[in-house]
């Protein structure tokens, strides 16, 4: 068991019993009290130090090294926090640029055109649907914001970014378009990679990915 586990007050308690260990077995070896003379201060001087030179030297690199830890934990959360903060931004962005082009009826056309070309029953490959999804915007800019909804499940925080972005994204993209293309983007390009499960779908249920699994190669 390694001493970060065992607490504050426990690891004050082991330290506490390392540095009495040695003057306790000097004292019960050679007596301890107040010395007459210049030569038992300094036998005991000499003695004692010997010990506790060591000793305090390990405790000092010991205490140095969880100091250097806790320091690298603290970024670590810190570029974590920071990272979730900028996906959250990028998905408020991203809905809102959505918002945008299902209001305008070109982009809003292009789009149900890219639904229907890339229907779960067509013939085309992986390569055809992106391409497909690359030459539409709103398709492209949905594949990103699934994409990015999928990432933040990891964690509490990030589940919790996931949750608010996904309620504006239905409310800037509608949850039927948002499930049209989440089902078309787990046929053409999620259904074959190995793991691939409800857990990492956002806007799919179970039934509509045994729909999917059917048209599986």
């Amino acid at each position: 068991m390694s001493l970060r586990k065992l607490g504050i007050k426990k690891i004050f308690i082991i330290f506490g019993m390392i540095l009495s260990m040695p003057l306790a077995i000097y004292t019960y070896q050679f007596g301890l009290g107040i010395w007459p003379t210049h030569d038992d201060w300094a036998k005991m001087g000499s003695a004692l130090g010997g010990i506790y030179a060591p000793i305090l030297s390990a405790l000092t690199l010991y205490m140095i090294y969880r100091q250097l830890r806790l320091q690298a934990v603290i970024h670590i959360d810190q570029m974590d926090w920071q990272r979730l903060q900028t996906s959250r931004q990028h998905g408020m962005h991203l809905c809102e640029k959505l918002k945008e082009l299902i209001k305008s009826p070109p982009s809003q056309e292009k789009f149900l055109n890219t639904l229907q070309e890339t229907e779960i029953h067509k013939e085309i490959s992986k390569d055809e649907y992106l391409e497909l999804v690359g030459k539409d915007e709103t398709s492209m800019l949905l594949h990103q914001l699934i994409t990015l909804l999928r990432k933040l499940r990891h964690c509490e925080t990030g589940k919790e970014i996931r949750y608010n972005l996904k309620g504006l994204a239905l409310a800037s993209v509608g949850a039927e378009n948002l499930n049209g293309f989440e089902v078309r983007m787990c046929r053409w390009h999620d259904i074959e990679h190995e793991g691939f499960s409800k857990d990492l779908c956002v806007f799919t249920d179970q039934s509509d990915l045994d729909f999917v699994a059917q048209f599986k190669t």
